[in-house]
Formats: C-alpha cells, sequence, structure tokens
C-alpha cells in the first residue's frame, strides 16, 4: 500500500472515532460497535496485519485468559 492511500486511512480514523460518539452518545450502540469494527478493520489494514495474524494472537489471548482463570 503506497504511502498517500495510509495517510488517506489514518485521516478516516479520527472521523470514524467521532462519529462513533455521537451514535453511541444516541443511544445506538450496536451501530457504535459496528463502527468500532470498521475502525478496527482500518488499523489492521493498515498496519498490514492478516486476518490469520489477528486469529492467532486472538488464539494466544484466549488461552492466557483461560488459564489465568484456573490458577484463580
Amino acid at each position: 500500500m503506497d504511502e498517500l492511500a495510509i495517510r488517506y486511512l489514518r485521516d478516516v480514523i479520527p472521523v470514524l472515532t467521532e462519529q462513533r460518539d455521537i451514535v453511541v452518545a444516541r443511544g445506538a450502540r450496536f451501530a457504535g460497535h459496528l463502527i468500532d469494527l470498521a475502525i478496527m478493520e482500518l488499523r489492521l489494514t493498515i498496519n498490514e496485519i492478516s486476518e490469520e495474524e489477528l486469529s492467532e494472537l486472538s488464539n494466544v489471548l484466549s488461552d492466557n485468559w483461560v488459564a489465568g482463570k484456573r490458577s484463580n
């Protein structure tokens, strides 16, 4: 991805964040969640993180969380 595209995508994130805050303040929590997912997708794209890498991170975090729950 070229620098111009990355810059454009980075500029979109604060706009989406502001929109999320507005819809959540008006009681549309699910819409806010959907905007959060769009923001996450942009960040993954900008940082060139694949779905497989995200899945593996999720698995590691889940395993650690479960292990922590068992030790309590």
